[in-house]
């Protein structure tokens, strides 16, 4: 499927749509893990946090939720502004590639400084970084007719998911079109927790070498969008 200027009619859900999914789940799990339980990926959870913190009058508890909304929506209006102007494989490419940039800058510093105290300099520092990456992210696939889904967060899968089998079950017209619609959006569910199982489990033994296996997939989708844009072009 090619996607072309101007194009809003999205694939209910390419392939790229499964391993950002996987990327994003990745991220998110190793953002808690590291950042004290910052969510990096999806900011409901981040809403939710800061308000029951600030309710309790926990500031300091609150305060890097807070910071990440703003941080996640810089991200995605960046992205939104380049990609929009020219929503091709290339510029998709180019979002991916600064994504992948910014997660390597922060292996680099988790590899060297560890993980930083939370509320320092350091540690929004650090939480910049992922946070501005899925932002990025999430302004890549919808825009050229790659997915119907964010790829950072699964709430909006689950809705789908739940519809679709519904709909499965009243109507029988359409029970194979809906029953298809709740495999694909099952299995990207599936792939943002097998990307979170991969994420955790991979600090335990690479530490933050484990940041380099969804950067390898973020190379290999640009490298793939950059192909068809050549292919595209020639």
């Amino acid at each position: 499927m090619s996607a072309t200027k101007g194009s809003h009619a999205p694939a209910f859900a390419a392939s790229e749509a499964f391993f950002l999914s996987g990327v994003g789940g990745c991220i998110d799990a190793i953002g808690v893990l590291t950042l004290g339980g910052l969510f990096v990926s999806h900011m409901s959870g981040n809403s939710a946090a800061l308000g029951a913190a600030f309710g309790q009058g926990d500031w300091r508890t609150g305060l890097p939720h807070l910071f990440a909304v703003p941080l996640f929506l810089v991200g995605l209006f960046a992205g939104y502004l380049w990609i929009l102007r020219a929503p091709t494989h290339r510029g998709c490419a180019s979002i991916l590639l600064i994504e992948a940039l910014l997660l390597t800058v922060f292996a680099f510093l988790l590899a060297r400084e560890g993980s930083p105290e939370r509320n320092t300099l350091a540690y929004f520092g650090f939480a910049a970084l992922p946070l501005l990456a899925m932002g990025l992210q999430n302004a890549t696939l919808r825009e050229v007719g790659r997915s119907a889904f964010p790829s950072t967060y699964v709430t909006g899968v689950l809705d789908t998911l739940a519809k679709s089998t519904a709909l499965a079950v009243i109507s029988r017209e359409e029970r194979q079109i809906n029953s298809c619609t709740a495999s694909r959006v099952a299995r990207l569910w599936f792939c943002y927790v097998l990307g979170a199982l991969s994420g955790s489990a991979g600090l335990l033994v690479f530490r933050a070498g484990v940041l380099f296996l969804p950067v390898s997939v973020l190379v290999v989708i640009a490298a793939r969008f950059l192909s068809t844009s050549g292919r595209q072009a020639g």
